[in-house]
């Protein structure tokens, strides 16, 4: 009878572990991304992220899919951000995320399981975008407004205009008018000029800028500042160029503590227990490189424990 507490023990411990959901390896099989695609064409502006949680999941059957799934979504070089919105449902075994992009950059998606402490993540695959130009330009997208627009005089009749780049912009109209509606002019630039020398101004005077973005037939909504030409030689200021912020040289903060990576490995036993599995443990250190894989070896190791320790008591 001193076998029976053993053999209790041990399916108790097979039955708490097997309950535990996980990404199968082929999760990816289960998702589709990509561009969102409505009645009316592809919105590029939009990426849907549909996925078949009963599929993707082992031991899955009690997963609750807003409190226990989060979806990350990562732009170019920037940082993972979280998606805040819950999916909807598509269908009877189908769920859908949408997420507001900009269709001129590359954007990588993963989903993350939320356990005790830490969340395991399974990036899907293959990269959305970037649109190309031409269909940027016929998809009705309309970029964001320059902002931080800057002005900084040069010369009694002159100034430099600077400002921080609107998305995936192709041109920029800058238009300038006095206060005094005697004097303006316009001029259209190319994306990819940091600041414009505008030249020709009247002396002494007050004038405001404005700067609008254009993609196609597009137009954003105007940034402006307001600037003088009143000024002495004496005080002209050093010229300050606008950057566009490279993605690459910020430092991303992790959103979620990650698990920890069993690696399974098999070591020799001389007691005839016959290929005992051993978990070691490793934890990623780069918040950008940590991309949590299928554990498929906790319920193996476990498993092992128990019937080492059924052995034992017999």
């Amino acid at each position: 009878m001193h076998y029976l507490p053993s053999i209790i023990f041990f399916l108790f411990g097979q039955s708490v572990v097997g309950g535990v959901p996980k990404f199968k390896e082929d999760a990816s099989k289960f998702m589709e991304v990509g561009f969102n695609k409505g009645r009316t064409g592809t919105r590029l502006a939009e990426i849907a992220v549909k996925f078949r949680p009963n599929q993707m999941f082992e031991e899955g059957e009690d997963l609750d899919v807003e409190e226990d799934l989060v979806l990350e979504v990562k732009s170019g070089d920037g940082c993972w951000t979280k998606v805040d919105e819950s999916p909807v449902r598509r269908g009877k075994d189908k769920q859908m995320w949408r997420v507001k992009v900009v269709p001129c950059k590359k954007h990588f998606v993963r989903l993350g399981l939320k356990k005790d402490g830490c969340v395991e993540y399974f990036q899907y695959p293959e990269s959305v975008g970037p649109a190309s130009a031409e269909e940027i330009a016929n998809s009705h997208f309309r970029p964001s407004i320059p902002e931080d627009v800057a002005i900084t005089p040069l010369t009694s009749d002159s100034v430099v205009v600077s400002w921080t780049p609107s998305s995936c912009a192709e041109s920029y109209e800058l238009f300038y008018e006095s206060h005094g509606g005697d004097d303006s002019g316009n001029m259209t630039v190319s994306a990819g000029f940091g600041s414009v020398t505008v030249r020709g101004l009247k002396n002494c005077t007050d004038y405001t800028m404005y700067v609008t973005a254009m993609v196609g037939d597009e137009f954003s909504d105007a940034g402006d500042a307001d600037f003088t030409t009143c000024q002495t030689s004496d005080d002209i200021p050093e010229i300050m160029t606008a950057m566009q912020t490279d993605d690459a040289s910020n430092t991303c903060k992790q959103i979620h503590k990650e698990c920890e990576i069993i690696k399974p490995t098999t070591i020799e036993e001389d007691q005839n227990l016959g290929n005992v599995t051993e978990a070691t443990f490793e934890m990623k250190s780069d918040p950008e490189a940590r991309i949590g894989t299928a554990n498929s070896s906790s319920k193996l190791v476990l498993g092992s424990f128990w019937m080492v320790m059924m052995l034992i008591a017999c």
